[in-house]
């Protein structure tokens, strides 16, 4: 899923600057999801190795 929203990030950036501007207002919301993910993933990964 991380390499899903990943992914979304960098064609995103791929944009043109018209595009992405208009597009502004979700970028914080993307990063915060992003960063939300990669504490879930760590935890996961804590879990895993934990058994």
């Amino acid at each position: 899923m991380l390499y899903i929203v990943e992914k979304a990030l960098n064609e995103l950036e791929a944009m043109p600057r018209e595009k992405r501007e208009n597009l502004a207002h979700l970028d914080s919301e993307i990063n915060d999801a992003v960063e939300k993910l990669k504490v879930l993933k760590a935890k996961l990964k804590e879990d895993a190795d934990g058994k």
